[in-house]
């Protein structure tokens, strides 16, 4: 009896992963996205950038139709020359919303650039602010706060009959592939314990394939941790046919019935999901603090240093945090001060209300991971340090 996906099974499973990543529609926020984002530069008519809040309010009543007729005018009123161009792109991103809202959470953003290839989705179970940007290259900073590396898991429900499969960023969740399981066909031939003998292979089958599967999704998905639902005399099964890299992404179980709405999933995984992250939070600040004789640096001057010099791996800022700071009006380099000239250019520094979100926004233009602290106890191991960390590539 096979323990993987038949081909065919596999083939299927994939190219549903891919239809669901790269076919119009609100997709996750990943490094890949952002990567795509940020390497995009227009020439001639501007990128158009689109946030739009997804309250509850504004689900109701026609609130997003309303807000969204708003930011329209407004983006045409900056359009000048390139009015026509700014029409389309509004356009097309209202064919996006009329095709449906994310069925799920609080934003949706959208970036298009017809003349570039560039049209993406992206739906956060986070309130976003209300608001278009014109700019030749996309504005993704209010997307810093919602992109954590550890937050992105695949929830596996796994059962004899079928086992589902979600995955789950910030707290959107969607099931992305079920599998069926295969029935016992009674012969007069078999007594009742060769019977018991099939129906425990067929459930040991399907766990082996259910963690072929969830392989096969957290690989394709980049996922950063596994957990899963399984009844006791699957769960080792499950475990057992694990591929490597993945058993290493198993975070822990949970209990949940296998018929359980999306919803009902997203509820019963979420406190193994926040232990798991807050685990992760605590290994990463007590990381930083293990290499700050060497490849780490703590505070916010030393880490807004290295930022400028890109030499961050992976930045690291309480999630509240928010300090005032300033941006070289020359050299766009980052600076705790407010005011007064950049002292390497003399360059007049630009103040910003918020410099937390402009270093996640540099962290993600250099390709670096974040990891934002919302956990009390690794916030308390990070205060003393400052608001922000980095490890470093070099």
């Amino acid at each position: 009896m096979s323990t993987t996906l038949a081909p065919d099974t596999r083939d299927a499973l994939l190219d549903e992963l891919r239809r669901r990543t790269t076919t119009p529609g609100f997709h996750y926020l990943s490094a890949d996205h952002l990567t795509r984002l940020n390497a995009t530069m227009a020439d001639g008519a501007p990128v158009v950038s689109l946030y739009l809040s997804l309250a509850p309010e504004m689900r109701q009543g026609g609130g997003w139709d309303r807000a969204f007729r708003e930011l329209s005018t407004e983006a045409l009123s900056k359009a000048g020359e390139h009015k026509a161009a700014v029409q389309a792109e509004l356009d097309r991103i209202r064919e996006g919303l009329d095709a449906g809202l994310p069925r799920t959470g609080r934003g949706v953003a959208f970036f298009a650039h017809e003349a570039s290839g560039l049209f993406e989705q992206v739906g956060t179970a986070v309130d976003l602010p209300t608001s278009v940007h014109l700019d030749n290259n996309p504005y993704v900073r209010p997307l810093a706060r919602v992109r954590d590396e550890n937050d992105r898991f695949v929830i596996a429900l796994v059962s004899a009959h079928q086992s589902r499969f979600f995955f789950s960023q910030i707290g959107l969740v969607e099931e992305v592939y079920q599998l069926d399981g295969e029935e016992l066909a009674v012969t007069d031939f078999a007594t009742k314990d060769q019977r018991q003998d099939i129906k425990a292979d067929l459930r040991r089958a399907q766990a082996q394939k259910s963690a072929h599967a969830a392989h096969l999704i957290a690989q394709t998905l980049d996922a950063r941790h596994v957990v899963y639902s399984a009844p006791p005399d699957m769960d080792a099964s499950f475990v057992e046919a694990l591929e490597q890299s993945t058993r290493q992404k198993l975070a822990g179980s949970f209990a949940c019935e296998i018929h359980a709405t999306t919803a009902e999933v997203a509820a019963a995984a979420e406190t193994v999901q926040r232990e798991t992250e807050a685990r992760q939070e605590m290994e990463t600040v007590e990381k930083v603090q293990a290499l700050l004789a060497s490849k780490s640096v703590a505070g916010l001057d030393d880490t807004l240093d290295m930022l400028n010099q890109q030499r961050v791996m992976m930045l690291v800022v309480d999630d509240e945090a928010q300090v005032a700071g300033g941006v070289d009006s020359v050299s766009g380099m980052l600076t705790s001060r407010t005011e007064g000239t950049y002292e390497a250019t003399g360059g007049t520094i630009e103040p910003v209300s918020d410099l937390i979100e402009h270093m996640l926004d540099r962290a993600m233009a250099q390709s670096a991971t974040l990891e934002l602290v919302r956990s009390d106890a690794a916030r308390e191991a990070l205060r003393p340090h400052g608001p922000a960390a980095a490890l470093l590539r070099f």
